[in-house]
C-alpha cells in the first residue's frame, strides 16, 4: 500500500468512450468486474495516491458516470462532447489542471492497474527528470497496442499504433501501456501541436512522444512488472478474462493472508469483501458485495453471501444464503438456511435447515433448526423455536411484529399471528395457534379439535375403465 503524498500531482483519466463492442446502453466504464464498476476500481487506485486532484473525462451518456460516481473532493469533471482521439480527450482538461508538477494520465477501462505501478512511474518519471514517461509492457501477444520504436541506442523515438504500424512495426514486442506521466509545462503545448493525420482522423495522445522529441525534450519508458495490469476492456470477452485475472489474485492475496480456499476456480469473491485468518472457503461459495467474514470461519459449500456480516466462528453449511444480515459469533447456519436483510444473529444461535429470518433479532444461543419462518420478530435468548413454527406478519397490507421474550419453548408447527407477545419462560403447544399474547411461564396451546377414527373407511378409488 502506498504510502506517499503526491499533493503536486493531478490525474487525469479517460472514461469518454462508448465502448460500441460492448452492445450496451452502459458506458463502458460501468461496466462491473467483480462487482465494481471499471471506473471504480479506476478512481480508488488513483486516490491511494493522494494526488492534488483528479480530473475524469467523460463523453458518451457522462451523466450516468457522474451519477454513479457522485463528486468526491479533490475530482472535477470535464466533458468531451466529440470523441476526437485520446489526445483531444486529455487537452479538454487545460481548464481544470492548475499548479502541479506532472500530471498522470490513466485509462478508465485498465482495472487491473496497481497503485505500485503507478508510484513506480512517477516515481522514475521525476528521478531522470523526463518531460515525459510512457508506461510499457512486453505481454505474451502485443496485437492490438501501440508499439514502442527504439533507435540504435534504445532511446524512444515514437509509438506507433497498430492500425498504422508497418510489418516490421507490428513484430515489436514492447508496447504502450497508454498511460503516461507528463511534465505540467510542457504537456498543453504538444497537445495542441498534435495533428489527426491518421487512418482514424484522430488526435492520438502518443504523438506527444515525437512532438516532445522534435522540441528536443526528453522522452522515457518505464516497463511495469506485470503486463496484465494494462489489460483493457473493448467487449464482454475482455471483461470476463479481466474479470477472470482479478479474482486469480485476489484469492492468492487473501491464501497469503491466512484464508483457506478450496477449489479456487469455483469460488467467486468479490473485491470489496473482507475476509478473516484461519477462515475456510468451500467449492462454489459466492462472497459478494461488502460481504466481512470473520477469524476462523467455514462457509459452504455453494453458500452464497451477500453484503453480509459474519462474526468469528461461524459455520455456514452448504447451499446456504445469507444477504444483508449480520451474523454474531459461534453460530451455525444451514444447511440451505436463509437470511435475509436485516436479520440479527446473536451470539451462539443455531439456524437450521431450510429456515428463512428476516427482518429479525435472534437472541444469544437460541435455536430454529427446522423448516420455519421468521419474519419481522424478535426473540431472546435461550429460545427453541419447534420445526415448522411461522410468525405470521403480513395481513396483505400491513407487517406486524412478533416479540418472544428468553427462554421461550415454542412447539412444532405453531403460528404465531402477529401483532403478538410471549413473555419470558413461555412454552407453546405444538400445533397451536396463537392470536393473543402469551403469558410469562407455564403452557399455552390452542383448542385441538376431538381425533377420530372411523373404522373401515377406505380411500376413494380411481375409475379404471
Amino acid at each position: 500500500m502506498t504510502t506517499h503524498h503526491y499533493s503536486d500531482l493531478q490525474v487525469c483519466v479517460l472514461a469518454a468512450g462508448k465502448g460500441k463492442r460492448m452492445r450496451s446502453n452502459l458506458p463502458k466504464v460501468l461496466h462491473k468486474v467483480l462487482g465494481r464498476a471499471m471506473i471504480d476500481h479506476i478512481l480508488h487506485t488513483v486516490e491511494l495516491l493522494r494526488p492534488k486532484g483528479i480530473a475524469v473525462v467523460t463523453g458518451h451518456a457522462s451523466e450516468l458516470v457522474r451519477e454513479h460516481v457522485g463528486q468526491p473532493a479533490n475530482l472535477e469533471w470535464v466533458i468531451q462532447d466529440k470523441q476526437l482521439g485520446t489526445g483531444h480527450a486529455v487537452k479538454q482538461c487545460e481548464k481544470v489542471i492548475r499548479d502541479v508538477r506532472d500530471v498522470l494520465i490513466v485509462c478508465g477501462d485498465t482495472p487491473l492497474l496497481q497503485v505500485e505501478t503507478l508510484e513506480k512511474l512517477v516515481s522514475e518519471h521525476r528521478q531522470s527528470a523526463s518531460d515525459v514517461t510512457v508506461l510499457t509492457a512486453n505481454p505474451a501477444n502485443p496485437f492490438g497496442y501501440g508499439r514502442i520504436v527504439r533507435d540504435e541506442n534504445g532511446h524512444v523515438t515514437s509509438i506507433v499504433e497498430e492500425k498504422d504500424a508497418s510489418d516490421s512495426e507490428r513484430s515489436i514486442t514492447e508496447v504502450s501501456s497508454g498511460i503516461y506521466c507528463v511534465r505540467y509545462e510542457v504537456l498543453f503545448a504538444l497537445l495542441h501541436a498534435i495533428g489527426n493525420r491518421n487512418a482514424q482522423g484522430e488526435y492520438y495522445l502518443p504523438d506527444i512522444v515525437p512532438l516532445a522529441l522534435n522540441a528536443g525534450q526528453s522522452v522515457e519508458a518505464v516497463m511495469m512488472n506485470d503486463a496484465d495490469e494494462m489489460l483493457g476492456v473493448n467487449d464482454r470477452v475482455h471483461l470476463a478474462h479481466v474479470e477472470d485475472v482479478m479474482q486469480k489474485n485476489i484469492i492468492q492475496e487473501w491464501q497469503r493472508r491466512g484464508v483457506t480456499v478450496e477449489k479456487p476456480d469455483t469460488v467467486r469473491i468479490e473485491a470489496g469483501v473482507s475476509i478473516g485468518i484461519d477462515t475456510v472457503i468451500q467449492a462454489g461459495c459466492y462472497l459478494i458485495g461488502s460481504t466481512t467474514i470473520g477469524d476462523g470461519c467455514r462457509i459452504g459449500p455453494n453458500a452464497v453471501l451477500v453484503d453480509a456480516w459474519l462474526d468469528d466462528r461461524v459455520n455456514v453449511y452448504a447451499f446456504s444464503h445469507i444477504q444483508g444480515a449480520a451474523v454474531g459469533s459461534n453460530t451455525q447456519i444451514g444447511p440451505y438456511a436463509r437470511l435475509r436483510p436485516e436479520a440479527r444473529l446473536d451470539e451462539g444461535v443455531h439456524i437450521g435447515n431450510f429456515v428463512e429470518v428476516k427482518k429479525s433479532v435472534v437472541g444469544t444461543g437460541s435455536k430454529i433448526n427446522h423448516l420455519t419462518y421468521i419474519g419481522d420478530a424478535s426473540i431472546g435468548s435461550d429460545c427453541n423455536i419447534g420445526a415448522g413454527t411461522i410468525t405470521c406478519n403480513y395481513d396483505g397490507a400491513n407487517k406486524f411484529v412478533t416479540e418472544i421474550g428468553d427462554n421461550v419453548f415454542v412447539g412444532s408447527d405453531t403460528q404465531l399471528v402477529a401483532p403478538v407477545r410471549v413473555g419470558d419462560n413461555a412454552t407453546i403447544g405444538a400445533g397451536s395457534t396463537i392470536t393473543r399474547d402469551v403469558p410469562t411461564d407455564g403452557l399455552t396451546l390452542s383448542e385441538r379439535s376431538t381425533q377420530k377414527h372411523i373404522k373401515g373407511w377406505k380411500r376413494p378409488q380411481k375409475d379404471k375403465r
